[in-house]
């Protein structure tokens, strides 16, 4: 028998106190005065023997009250040992996993990663299971379970060893959750009872993730080990562009950048430069002052003249993601086709809004290219031509080549500002004829429905932006939107007619607005979901035609997927190969890529910002997610068996509960002793009153 909280057994000392009081010999309790002995001297009587136990029966039932307390106490149960974990090393399933994120670069880290992996794989069995992976933001296998068990037991070792020749770390941000739920999911294929482990060899830095891992169920007999490598230095400073301002300028032209230092950094002064690649000169130096723990986002310095720059962080220990590559920002020009006869200075027609909707910015140059109806021929082959408006009946010489236009990708609007132009419309559609009609409007007519899903309307998808009712329209046309098969209606009038029509054409979009936005049909100019409205159908037509100018490595970077480009890009190394039968590729190194096509296209890929937080990851996120950890040394292991005893020891105490017997023999045994003292606390007074009478 094994006692839960043994301390307090040494309750049962109390047992002497009974042994004590039943020892001292007590005096009569009744007294008599006899007249004859008043002049004499009281004494007390004298003991001609040693003191001697009385009343045994009740010292028993009082000691035996006290011991039954303690025992109580002590909660006693029936113990069970724990069997240690015989893990049959010849039968075990390792899969080792190694961190080349960029972290893994500082100093020392590497070295001590390369040969914990090599004893690992020293210590196994050639007998057992081992599988090794490396991960950053994905997860690559680098030998398999199958390719060890293929491989003769003799030249095991020496395979595993080979898989690890020429491994280093690279730059993309650390997914520690996706490496571990996918060993885990290939070490729980197997229907094999072998004990399964998975080694984890990471700098186990703070910017790690940890996506899926929480509620996650893992194998039943699955242990993880992390062994956290430490750097020969602490302390790492960072340098990314300012998250709220992306790769955005600000009004003066200059971007925003962040700078951040770990919490156990010991640098503090840094400064912020322009540099080239192998020149030790530097531009541009703006000196700033940051404490350990802290960031800050400030305006870079004015970049220079020139191609090759780069804006780098000096005076930090860690040089790994010191440096950001940028892209100047140089407008993408955009031609927009107008077709109508209005004059630019007509204030009454639609074209004097249009040239005011559409203003040069940073990111384009917009231009607007006006066509006489009668002599516009349809050849928009330029490949900035981006979005054609028009407003007045095409020649039929003109409508293959617009349709050709319009099903290349690219949104054509045309605007029925009389009825004349349902002819038009129904030779774009290629629907047969199409009865248009002018409507019958009452003061004035207001948009009632719109269809906030169609990429069209969503960037008016919030409260704020999809109030269209104060918009007034004093005249439009009534269109059958049943004649145009495919069709679907963006927005309608209170009256139920259609107001915007979106009619699929190839890659392209022909949208069909029936009432102009000048003067004389409708408020829509002057309102201020106009502008808005037309960026959104300039944008129809590029899904796929830009490429961000900062990306991250390992991040998928959306290529432009025209069929005429030519698929060449050459990267900080050289040329790349691209994938085939796909528009998405993953940078593998932080630099200046140049896509060449229809036209030569650059943009840059940097570091993850996450990788800049190389402080050690807090123990309570790991806590947090339950991971069955096992241990990490000899001294872990007897801790751990020795917590698994003490929960088993808690459980089984829990389970037998033989306090609550005892605690009822101490509340019998309470009884006894009240009514047996009671019996002899009679007792002697009885025998020493007739002693006295005698």
């Amino acid at each position: 028998m094994s006692f839960l909280t043994p301390l307090f057994l040494l309750g049962g000392l109390a047992i002497a106190g009974p042994i004590l009081f039943h020892l001292i010999r007590r005096n009569t309790r009744e007294r008599f005065t006899f007249s004859s002995l008043m002049f004499l001297r009281p004494e007390p009587p004298r003991v001609s023997r040693k003191s001697r136990l009385e009343d045994i029966l009740l010292l028993l039932a009082r000691a035996g009250l006290l011991a039954l307390l303690a025992l109580a106490f002590a909660r006693p149960f029936f113990k069970q040992v724990v069997t240690p974990d015989q893990a049959n090393d010849s039968g075990q399933r390792v899969a080792i996993l190694i961190d080349v994120s960029a972290s893994m670069q500082r100093t020392g880290l590497w070295d001590q990663c390369m040969a914990r992996a090599k004893a690992i794989i020293d210590e196994t069995k050639p007998t057992g299971s081992l599988a090794i992976y490396s991960f950053g933001e994905k997860t690559r296998a680098l030998l398999r379970f199958e390719q060890w068990h293929q491989t003769p037991e003799a030249n095991r070792i020496s395979f595993a060893q080979q898989a690890l020749e020429g491994l280093q770390p690279g730059w993309e941000g650390t997914h520690l959750g996706n490496a571990l739920l996918t060993a885990s999911e290939l070490l729980d294929q197997s229907d094999s009872t072998q004990a399964m482990q998975i080694v984890v060899l990471t700098d186990q830095q703070e910017g790690s993730r940890l996506d899926g891992l929480q509620g996650h169920e893992w194998p039943t007999g699955l242990q993880f080990t992390i062994e956290a490598l430490e750097p020969e230095s602490i302390g790492n400073a960072g340098l990314h562009l300012a998250a709220e301002r992306a790769s955005d300028q600000n009004a003066s032209g200059r971007l925003r950048v962040r700078v951040v230092n770990s919490e156990d950094a010991t640098q503090e002064k840094f400064q912020l430069a322009w540099v080239q690649p192998n020149d030790a000169n530097a531009t541009g130096i703006t000196h700033l002052y940051l404490p350990a723990g802290q960031s800050r986002a400030m305006t870079a310095p004015p970049r220079p003249l020139g191609e090759n720059w780069r804006l780098a962080l000096l005076g930090d220990g860690e040089s790994f993601d010191n440096q950001l590559f940028l892209v100047p920002e140089i407008p993408k020009p955009i031609r927009i086709h107008y077709v109508g006869s209005e004059k630019a200075d007509e204030v009454e027609g639609m074209r004097y809004y249009l040239e005011r909707a559409f203003s040069d910015t940073r990111a384009q140059r917009a231009s607007i290219l006006s066509h006489s109806p009668k002599a516009f021929t349809g050849q928009l082959v330029h490949p900035d031509d981006h979005l054609l408006i028009v407003t007045e009946a095409l020649p039929e010489n003109a409508i293959s080549r617009v349709r050709e236009f319009c099903q290349n990708g690219h949104p054509l609007l045309l605007v029925l500002q009389d009825e004349k132009l349902g002819s038009t419309l129904a030779a774009l559609a290629e629907s047969g004829p199409l009865a248009t009609k002018e409507a019958k409007v009452e003061k004035y007519a207001l948009f009632a429905e719109m269809d906030f899903g169609h990429p069209l309307l969503a960037p008016f998808n919030e409260p704020r932006y999809s109030d269209f009712t104060k918009i007034h329209f004093w005249k439009h046309r009534k269109v059958d939107e049943g004649r145009l098969p495919g069709s679907r209606v963006l927005a309608r009038f209170d009256s139920g007619d259609p107001a915007l029509i979106d009619l699929p054409i190839g890659r392209g979009h022909l949208l069909a607005l029936t009432s102009g936005w000048h003067p004389a049909d409708s408020q829509l100019a002057l309102s201020s979901k106009f502008v808005p409205l037309l960026y959104s159908m300039l944008e129809l037509g590029r899904e796929t035609d830009q490429i961000k100018a900062a990306n991250l490595v390992g991040h998928p970077v959306t290529l432009p997927s025209s069929e005429d480009t030519v698929a060449e890009l050459k990267g900080p190394g050289g040329k790349i190969s691209l994938p085939e039968k796909t528009n998405v590729f993953y940078a593998e190194e932080p630099g200046i890529y140049t896509l060449r096509g229809s036209r030569e296209t650059s943009f840059a890929v940097n570091l993850p910002p996450a990788e800049s937080k190389t402080s050690i990851l807090p123990e309570e996120r790991l806590a947090g997610l339950k991971l069955p950890l096992g241990a990490e040394s000899a001294e872990d292991a007897a801790n751990a068996e020795e917590r698994k005893q003490a929960m088993l020891d808690e459980e089984l105490e829990k389970r037998q509960k033989w306090w609550r017997w005892l605690i009822v023999g101490a509340i019998l045994l309470a009884l006894f002793e009240t009514w047996l003292g009671g019996r002899t606390w009679r007792r002697p007074a009885a025998s020493n009153e007739a002693g006295e009478v005698a």
